[in-house]
């Protein structure tokens, strides 16, 4: 592995004739923030066949299905509310 410009480890690849490097710690943040919002899609109240489709894109596009998914899902029409109730 090489260094990316001294901050950390990369992974780098050669694809379509492209080289190039992601730092190990962004691969990192990409995993955390598709795992927060697979357990953000599982715990709402869509249907199942919906939950399976953004979970489907979000998994096979890692990084387009997430910002597909924060972007065009309409998130606050199909938040679950929590276990904590204001008193009236």
């Amino acid at each position: 592995m090489e260094l990316f410009y001294g901050i950390s480890q990369a992974y780098c690849n050669h694809f379509l004739d492209i080289y190039f490097c992601i730092p190990e710690v962004l691969l990192y943040i990409i995993l955390i923030l598709d795992g927060l919002a697979i357990i953000e899609i599982i715990r709402s109240n869509r249907r199942d066949m919906d939950k399976f489709l953004w979970v489907f894109l979000i998994l096979i596009f890692q990084v387009f299905g997430l910002i597909g998914y924060f972007f065009a899902s309409d998130r606050q029409r199909y938040h679950r509310a929590s276990w904590y109730q204001n008193i009236p």
